[in-house]
């Protein structure tokens, strides 16, 4: 993915792997490097609706509406313009941006003051895998309703979290959970202490002998079940690119353990997944499991701020990558731990 001007990034190219971690502060724009190429694949996917005008190969008419459409409703600017995602600078600026799927590409461009995309390069055939973003917060508790209430009312949240509500009504998978997708399961209902279920709209927490409606249950652990519950439907799967945005908040360290492992087990599976994250803790998991595991493919990507631009550093060692904030502040805590206990 290249792109020009897009929001704090005045230039960049990201080469992706099957495991990509983006790292950086807040305000650096990791969110941001998740939203763009999901709202972009997003938009090229065949749709059964009839949104992207229901043609063999993607037209562009059609695909610039779905695209502006998608962007815009993920992003959520304001007054619906996708100009708002230009770099800002004194007067009028361009942003290009590219991505590329296969041997396919897409590329499309907009100025300050455009309302919709520009498509520079159409790709010769529509995405044929399945997506899924998870955002940094659990949806199982506000799942009830959620996606009625987003079509009739204009709901503050992006659409991001009515996509992941779809994917999380989907109907179970037929017979028992074997394969793959039990290896996936069985470590995180281990950490649930069972398996969630969904009966009458709402989701439960299926223990020994009974059921805890999932608003009684930690927020973390939410995290976790709203992880299993789209593995046992199938939402997450070998065609699959998943997308989780901080999926360290609100857990543990002991829990963030497990979701690292669980995260490096998916991405063998054959799914490409993306992760942005400030957890200095995520982030030395990652690199653990990746020395343990050679087939892990890893790449970091570190989020540097200067001033009102970002600039990004990759490599595919934890070593390799410019040292960010958080972990200087780790580092130096840890100084200061020692020092009091030292003279305490």
């Amino acid at each position: 993915m290249s792109m020009e001007n897009f929001t704090a990034f005045e230039k960049a190219e990201m080469k992706f792997t099957n495991l990509n971690v983006i790292v950086g502060e807040n305000g650096t724009g990791k969110t941001h490097l998740l939203k763009l190429p999901y709202a972009m694949m997003s938009a090229i996917q065949k749709q059964d609706n009839g949104s992207t005008g229901g043609a063999d190969n993607p037209l562009k008419g059609a695909l610039k509406s779905a695209l502006t459409k998608k962007i815009i409703g993920t992003f959520r600017p304001d007054s619906e313009k996708v100009g708002r995602l230009v770099s800002r600078r004194q007067g009028h600026n361009n942003c290009n941006v590219k991505i590329k799927l296969r041997d396919d590409d897409i590329k499309i461009g907009f100025a300050t003051r455009n309302s919709s995309i520009n498509i520079m390069s159409l790709p010769t055939k529509w995405y044929d895998g399945s997506l899924v973003f998870i955002p940094p917060h659990e949806l199982l508790s506000i799942y009830p309703n959620f996606v009625s209430l987003y079509h009739k009312y204009s709901l503050a949240f992006d659409e991001t979290w009515y996509d992941m509500c779809i994917l999380l009504g989907l109907p179970a998978l037929l017979g028992r959970h074997t394969g793959a997708i039990a290896k996936l399961l069985k470590p995180l209902e281990d950490i649930l202490g069972g398996s969630i279920t969904f009966r009458g709209g709402r989701f439960y927490l299926r223990g020994k002998g009974a059921n805890t409606e999932i608003t009684l249950v930690a927020e973390g652990l939410r995290k976790v079940g709203m992880l299993a519950h789209l593995i046992s439907v199938g939402a997450i799967s070998k065609t699959s690119c998943l997308f989780w945005d901080e999926p360290e908040s609100n857990l543990n360290p002991k829990i963030i353990r497990s979701v690292a492992e669980a995260i490096c087990k998916i991405s063998l599976s054959g799914t490409q997944v993306f992760v942005a994250t400030h957890s200095t803790f995520l982030l030395k998991e990652f690199h653990i499991l990746g020395c343990n595991e050679p087939n892990i493919r890893l790449r970091y990507f570190a989020l540097n701020k200067d001033g009102d631009r970002v600039s990004i550093n990759s490599a595919d060692d934890i070593s390799g990558i410019e040292p960010f904030i958080s972990l200087d502040e780790e580092l130096e805590q840890d100084d200061r731990f020692l020092e009091v206990s030292q003279n305490g």
